[in-house]
């Protein structure tokens, strides 16, 4: 057993993980789809559990990374809120087994693994402390940054969750580049206008 195995198991695990959830991926299957042995995942993680642990952890430090990244850029707090929503977009879509986990997570009961939490209180935090300078600067309206970001959030967040029945119902083609870009245009049109202050100058809206 090599470091191939661990990577393999990690591949597998975060693609039968996303389509079949913590429970529905079995060991079998993540080893077999792996081309591994039945004992590999306690050889190099110690239980399923371990890996399922560090596949989510693997899937979202790059996500939270990218974010944070987007809310620290350049430009006005405005034009990084863009870029943060764009940003979040587009790593659901670059990353579809991501989109599978959140679906995972967020709709059962059981308590949130410790990678989520980071990253959803991560995510959020950056967001509210971008709000929030926007507000210092006169440029984002008033109200709680927390909720705002929140709302903000809402978009691509609830978009990717229902996507399935967006492609059933014909409301958005995700293969086509064209539909995806009028759907994150329009989202980001959206939360940019009702996060300016009024009379604020919203340059650079798509």
């Amino acid at each position: 057993m090599n470091s191939g195995t661990r990577g393999a198991l990690l591949s597998a695990g975060r693609r039968l993980f996303a389509a079949h959830g913590y429970k529905g991926a079995s060991v079998r299957a993540i080893t077999g789809a792996a081309r591994a042995n039945i004992g590999a995942i306690t050889y190099h993680f110690g239980s399923k559990a371990a890996l399922y642990d560090a596949v989510l952890e693997g899937t979202l430090t790059p996500f939270r990374e990218r974010l944070r990244a987007a809310a620290e850029g350049a430009g006005s707090p405005l034009e990084r809120v863009q870029s943060f929503v764009r940003a979040f977009f587009e790593h659901l879509y670059e990353h579809p087994e991501l989109r599978g986990l959140m679906v995972r997570e967020l709709s059962t009961e059981k308590p949130i693994p410790e990678a989520v939490l980071v990253t959803f209180q991560a995510n959020f935090r950056a967001l509210s402390r971008l709000i929030r300078e926007g507000q210092a600067a006169g440029e984002i309206r008033e109200g709680d940054p927390m909720m705002l970001a929140l709302a903000t959030a809402t978009q691509p967040v609830a978009l990717n969750l229902v996507r399935p029945v967006l492609e059933q119902a014909g409301a958005v083609r995700f293969e086509s580049p064209e539909a995806r870009d009028r759907l994150v245009d329009n989202s980001i049109r959206f939360v940019v206008e009702g996060l300016a202050a009024p009379g604020t100058k919203q340059g650079g809206l798509p």
